[in-house]
């Protein structure tokens, strides 16, 4: 049985949205046991709502969660048995094998780094996740566990997105370094500099520059960037999507010869739609950090919700920490 421990306060619409996806994941997997971590208020309601599906559900009462605005002190003296820390302490000590919150991304990667540590040579994790492209999935990394990055925290991302593909069987990944053109003279000195040591590390892999409006084109595995730029580029990504999804919808109501071929083209439509819905990858794990924890948008609703518990769930199943250390450790001395 595969446990997963579910941090379920801090998000924008309550924790009600973590109950359901919970009940819809507990009958979509019956050997997939789920921690649910609430303040003690929520408790009650938690098991009603969800069911106790053959002793596969275990509510657990917390304190006072971590607030999106606490300072890192707060978070680290004060929030010892919020709803986050018991989550990742459950990883911890063995009672889940993956971890999803729904709650403060820093306070997330203050506390995962405290509690379980980060993979050797690694000093500071990215929030990576892949996106649906015109070809293959792309990993995109970081998409906002820090803002900025240096040259050598830009190449520690490259390295773990490689390992991480190569983990999931993914031999030779392309990978890619996010700029402002492809030029080799565009871009910040961080930029550059990573570049030359990407060109010097991996020459079979790294192929340079790639502008935003490459993102999608399906040829590269890894796409590496500071996280201010990889969270604008997602969120960005996000709200088109979303805006064309609607403006189809729009067009479909609004013209009587659309109205009739409607029911032919929909299911075309709700195709395209599975494939880039943001609700369905709505997961982001924490890529460097001694585990396996994801973390999923403040604004989740229970159908992100949901997706981001069985990208949890895959990512658990098949998280290979010794794998990971080994394609890192050839590549040590130059991210060091």
């Amino acid at each position: 049985m595969l446990t997963i421990a579910v941090d379920a306060m801090g998000g924008d619409l309550g924790p009600r949205a973590a109950f359901w996806a919970t009940k819809n994941l507990l009958s979509r997997y019956k050997d997939v046991a789920v921690r649910l971590y609430v303040e003690e208020q929520w408790v009650r309601e938690a098991g009603d709502v969800i069911g106790a599906h053959d002793g596969r559900l275990f509510v657990i009462g917390c304190g006072a969660s971590i607030k999106a605005d606490e300072k890192p002190s707060v978070v680290l003296k004060r929030r010892q048995s919020s709803s986050m820390v018991r989550a990742l302490l459950a990883y911890h000590h063995g009672d889940a094998q993956g971890v999803l919150s729904v709650g403060s991304t820093g306070a997330l990667m203050i506390l995962s780094r405290r509690l379980l540590g980060v993979l050797p040579g690694i000093d500071r994790p990215a929030l990576a996740t892949q996106i649906p492209t015109r070809g293959k999935p792309l990993l995109l990394l970081d998409l906002g566990a820090s803002l900025g990055a240096s040259a050598s925290q830009l190449v520690q991302f490259a390295v773990l997105g490689v390992a991480w593909c190569r983990a999931m069987k993914i031999n030779e990944p392309d990978v890619g370094l996010l700029n402002v053109g492809h030029e080799s003279g565009k871009g910040t000195d961080s930029i550059r500099s990573a570049s030359c040591i990407l060109n010097r590390l991996m020459p079979a892999n790294y192929r340079g520059f790639y502008e935003g409006d490459d993102l999608y084109r399906g040829d590269l595995d890894v796409m590496v960037c500071d996280g201010f730029t990889g969270n604008i580029a997602l969120k960005t990504s996000e709200g088109l999507t979303q805006w064309l999804t609607q403006m189809v919808k729009d067009e479909l109501r609004a013209h009587w010869l659309l109205k009739l071929v409607s029911p032919v083209l929909k299911a075309a439509f709700r195709r395209i739609h599975q494939r880039i819905a943001p609700a369905r990858h709505g997961g982001a794990m924490l890529l460097g950090i001694d585990g396996v924890v994801v973390k999923t948008h403040g604004k989740s609703d229970e159908s992100t919700f949901e997706h981001a518990m069985r990208y949890v769930v895959e990512q658990a199943r098949n998280h290979d920490r010794e794998a990971l250390i080994q394609q890192i450790i050839p590549m040590q001395a130059a991210i060091a």
